[in-house]
């Protein structure tokens, strides 16, 4: 019975695993998604880059991690999407900022610390912390707006894809606490943090 049951558990950890590998590769694959007004630029823009990815993955698997202790933190990942939105408006209007890049390199370092440390952080900073993120990820969305597409359904895409990856970091989390598998996520989050520190070293470069 338990082997069986572990089996099942195994199974089903790597079948999250397999949809969230999907996921990173569908950059390669962007190009198929339709452009008709916006919507596919939108819906891939976020799967384009590392950055993006492992932010708005890192997000959800922080909200995870913390959910079961604090279910306060299953809206952990709606303060990125409001900072996203109110910071693509921004970059929508050509307005431009500095290091904005590198801030979003930053992002991926700290979110990944964050997890690999399992750092308990107040949800009311954490919150405020997301919303700054998002609102640098969504200003690069809004900066990338392709020429004579609807900024409506762009952002609508993007948003989508966005909930998306916080979903998978989400349920990635909880899977594997369930598990009880918690040395994973630290892991996984230090991972994060060094791919973020190498995005940023090769921008400073």
């Amino acid at each position: 019975m338990n082997t069986t049951t572990n089996t099942t558990k195994v199974t089903r950890f790597a079948a999250a695993v397999a949809v969230a590998y999907a996921a990173s590769t569908m950059p390669s694959y962007a190009h198929f998604l339709p452009e008709a007004g916006g919507l596919g630029a939108g819906l891939s823009h976020p799967l384009s880059g590392l950055d993006h990815i492992l932010a708005m993955a890192g997000v959800g698997i922080w909200a995870g991690q913390n959910a079961d202790n604090e279910p306060v933190f299953r809206w952990l990942p709606l303060g990125f999407v409001i900072g996203m939105i109110a910071g693509a408006v921004f970059g929508m209007t050509g307005l431009s900022l500095p290091f904005v890049e590198l801030g979003i390199a930053g992002s991926v370092v700290l979110l990944g610390a964050i997890v690999a440390l399992g750092s308990r952080v107040p949800f009311g900073a954490a919150f405020a912390m997301t919303v700054a993120f998002g609102g640098l990820h969504g200003f690069a969305h809004g900066q990338e707006l392709p020429i004579a597409s609807n900024a409506f359904l762009y952002g609508l895409g993007f948003v989508a894809s966005t909930v998306v990856l916080h979903a998978l970091g989400f349920s990635l989390a909880s899977f594997v606490a369930r598990l009880s598998w918690r040395n994973a996520l630290k892991v996984g989050g230090g991972g994060i943090a060094a791919a973020g520190v190498v995005l940023a070293a090769g921008l400073a470069g």
